[in-house]
């Protein structure tokens, strides 16, 4: 299948007009031909889809009024923000996209898989990606695929991940190409600000708190049947008190480091454990599905009603939540054009997409209706493949801590700055370092005292996580990028955000009636 955007793309403006006349003018898309889905083979290829989308257009009338002089005296700030603002992505985009030529790898793709990760690659920064969001909130997904249905389900999960990865997009490119060093500065460049900055870190930092007690809480459930009862060898009772202390304690090194890139072989670890726990429920699912089939319980494709479905987008949605690390992955990323963007951002969802979509289908195909929240649950004691799961699924939560308090320790160092009254809000690594403690042991004492909080946890990531993916990503994409994005995409792109942004907020009312 194959969809070329010719003709009635470039009628829409004239700078995708002056494209397809003239391909190798400085600042223009890419040629019409490049705005091709078709791939190798006649398979769509989504990556070049979302090229075409969130390539800037620095010919088009808009584009070109926001870039006008500003010499006047009388000259609004606000259009002085912008146009600096839109001037450095210009520039920009000419070195990063018009002057760098992707040197051609002759290395297979075992070759290159294989090879050592470094910091500043495109692997390295999907694997970021995909670790921020893989965490306690994947048990959750065989739950929401028992609301849906197996067919319903999968298409929800697409769409979230398809416009998660569009929103990622729109961060990266705003923060990169007008050299920005946080998601909090883009939005007040965005909106002309400091409030906005202020409300964007309370939102991250509560997410973030939110998020670190949750792994924490599944540490101190996982750990102590891990360790009371290993196959074949003799246990030792742990109180959920230790386990707690010691996996804070255990992850407090890897949260000290302000580098993304430093904890890149953590990031690639939570896929591959992921992946061995998602091998584990698939091996069982076969035989419990049989058992379910004989006491009459059944499988559905298509399941929907109105409150149940909203209740899975919200789950669904919070699976691809690592935008508060799309910054900081963009910024640790070598030569960051538009197409390498796409990749990392296409590559990482993708990851996350298959490895859930697997595990909640694994999940709910082996309990169907009797699926909980947290279906670890289900399984029965005493099993050695389940025991090893509950072993795979503690590792997990670890291995997500330090990737998912990085920027909950840069927000809340740079409100401490703000309240300090500092004009900077660089966070030096000593800083970052010490919030990063301050916030473990926070969590930490929080987790000790609440042992259920699913449904708290719930309603801040149906409001918090939303935010954070589709609400913010859209003030900067119509305050900051709108003029330079092709006209014929961007009411869609911003349609789709607002649409699932609602449709969390709306998971939470509901919730309440």
């Amino acid at each position: 299948i194959s969809f070329k955007f010719q003709g009635v793309v470039t009628a829409h403006t004239t700078g995708l007009v002056l494209a397809a006349m003239n391909p190798t003018q400085r600042g223009s898309p890419a040629p019409v031909e490049e705005w091709s889905c078709g791939g190798p083979g006649g398979f769509i290829d989504i990556k070049r889809w979302y090229i075409g989308v969130i390539t800037p257009d620095f010919n088009s009338s808009q584009a070109m009024e926001r870039l006008r002089s500003f010499d006047e005296e009388d000259a609004e700030l606000v259009g002085r923000r912008l146009t600096v603002a839109t001037r450095t992505m210009k520039a920009t985009s000419e070195e990063l996209n018009d002057r760098y030529v992707a040197m051609p790898d002759s290395r297979g793709l075992v070759a290159r898989l294989c090879s050592p990760m470094e910091p500043d690659s495109v692997r390295s920064c999907a694997s970021a990606l995909a670790a921020t969001a893989l965490g306690a909130g994947a048990l959750a997904l065989p739950y929401a695929f028992s609301l849906t249905g197996i067919g319903l389900g999968l298409l929800t999960l697409t769409a979230a991940g398809l416009v998660s990865s569009l929103s990622l997009q729109i961060l990266m490119v705003a923060a990169r190409y007008t050299n920005t060093k946080s998601y909090a500065s883009v939005l007040e460049l965005a909106v002309g600000s400091r409030a906005a900055s202020f409300a964007l870190d309370m939102v991250v930092l509560m997410n973030g708190v939110g998020s670190c007690i949750c792994i924490l809480i599944f540490e101190g459930d996982f750990l102590p049947p891990v360790l009371a009862k290993p196959p074949s060898f003799e246990g030792v009772a742990v109180a959920r008190t230790w386990a707690v202390v010691g996996a804070a304690v255990a992850a407090w090194p890897l949260t000290l480091s302000s580098n993304i890139g430093a904890l890149r072989y953590v990031a690639i670890a939570v896929p591959i454990v992921l992946l061995t726990t998602i091998t584990i429920v698939l091996w069982d699912a076969p035989g419990l599905h049989r058992e379910l089939r004989a006491v009459g319980d059944r499988v559905v494709w298509w399941d929907f009603e109105p409150r149940r479905w909203l209740q899975a987008v919200a789950i669904m949605v919070n699976a691809f939540a690592n935008h508060q690390n799309a910054i900081p992955c963009v910024n640790s990323l070598a030569k960051p054009s538009i197409a390498r963007i796409v990749k990392a951002t296409v590559y990482g969802n993708l990851i996350i997409w298959a490895l859930l979509s697997s595990l909640g289908i694994g999940g709910y195909v082996s309990w169907a209706s009797a699926t909980k929240g947290d279906f670890v649950l289900n399984y029965p004691e005493g099993r050695p493949e389940i025991w090893c799961c509950r072993l795979m699924l503690a590792i997990i939560v670890y291995l997500v801590l330090p990737v998912a308090i990085l920027p909950t320790a840069k927000s809340g160092a740079q409100l401490i700055l703000s309240a300090a009254g500092s004009t900077s809000r660089e966070v030096t690594p000593g800083v970052h370092a010490g919030s990063a403690t301050l916030l473990l042991v926070v969590c930490t004492c929080i987790a000790l005292k609440v042992t259920n909080v699913a449904s708290v946890l719930g309603v801040l990531g149906g409001l918090l996580a939303s935010s954070l993916m589709f609400w913010f990503p859209a003030v900067v994409f119509r305050m900051l990028l709108w003029p330079t994005m092709p006209p014929v995409f961007r009411g869609p792109a911003l349609g789709a955000m607002v649409l699932f942004g609602s449709l969390c907020w709306l998971s939470v009312a509901v919730g309440f009636l």
